[in-house]
């Protein structure tokens, strides 16, 4: 072989070399990116679903509840002595003209007769703790007949810790707790009532303090909404209403004995001022008459 062809062939083995590393570095170079391909489904297979936590919904916190503004122009004028709230047995309303006129776009309930429904509305004044035995046996009793009541607490009754168990058993059996203000019943049942000779700023005072304990008990966004005073006076029913109480008057009387049973009519309010050691006895017999007959006790609501 000539030295010419010799060289010719170790030229071509050289290119025909570099020819084949050149193609294995380009094959090398065009992988495919593994994150960029397609991904196809076969049959039967199943992708797993990417799992979202859903964020917890939001909680609302309750207002708490505010001192309501009281306008003194609103009240000035007004009449302060007691008005005269008897009320007939005949059409179960006020007798009086000074009373109707001093109701004329107050809030205010004396009876809540339904139409469909027999309902009673019973409610207690408590001012003493030396009541609390008594208040104890009218809870049984409600506990024991699915029956629901109103307790109207006087200023010294709520900020004694003493009765801050009965309270909250109250609140807790689904019963309503109102304000009669700032009040005392003796234990011949005599009431101390100051409300109507108080200035409106007292009133107003003596009121706020007792929603500021309610809410130390219940919590801020709580408080009172019904007001109930043995004596009232035209100023004091705005000022209730101003302080954002629906006013609760009573019948004229308590119905609890075999004698005046007949006397109860659907939605009637009555309302007990006087704890005296009976009443939990008579109670009892009357909720279990009132039951029997279709009646359903129920506390004060709006």
């Amino acid at each position: 072989m000539r030295k010419s062809q010799i060289i010719t062939l170790i030229i071509l083995f050289i290119l025909v070399t570099l020819f084949i590393w050149v193609g294995a570095c380009s094959d090398k170079s065009e992988v495919p990116d593994p994150d960029a391909t397609v991904k196809i489904n076969t049959p039967g297979a199943t992708t797993p679903d990417t799992q979202v936590t859903p964020e917890p919904p939001a909680t609302s916190t309750p207002e708490p509840v505010e001192r309501p503004e009281i306008d003194s122009t609103k009240l000035s004028g007004l009449g302060t002595a007691a008005l005269d709230a008897s009320v007939s047995e005949s059409d179960h309303a006020f007798t009086g003209d000074a009373i109707k006129a001093a109701l004329n776009g107050s809030d205010y309930i004396l009876s809540d007769p339904g139409t469909d429904t027999k309902d009673i509305y019973i409610s207690f004044f408590l001012t003493s703790s030396a009541k609390n035995t008594l208040v104890t046996q009218i809870l049984d009793t409600a506990a024991s007949n699915n029956a629901r009541f109103t307790f109207f607490v006087s200023k010294s009754y709520i900020e004694d810790s003493a009765n801050l168990e009965i309270i909250s058993r109250i609140h807790r059996d689904g019963h309503t707790i109102g304000t009669c203000g700032d009040i005392s019943i003796d234990g011949d049942g005599q009431i101390s009532d100051e409300q109507l000779e108080a200035s409106a700023e007292s009133m107003s005072d003596a009121l706020w303090a007792m929603e500021t304990k309610y809410q130390q008990i219940f919590g801020p966004s709580e408080r009172m909404q019904f007001y109930a005073a043995d004596r009232i006076s035209e100023r004091n029913i705005k000022l209730a209403n101003m302080m954002g109480y629906t006013v609760a008057f009573r019948f004229s009387k308590f119905v609890t004995d075999e004698g005046t049973r007949s006397e109860t009519y659907n939605g009637v309010l009555f309302q007990n001022v006087n704890m005296r050691d009976t009443l939990p006895e008579q109670l009892s017999s009357y909720v279990t008459w009132a039951t029997s007959e279709g009646y359903t006790f129920k506390a004060l609501s709006r």
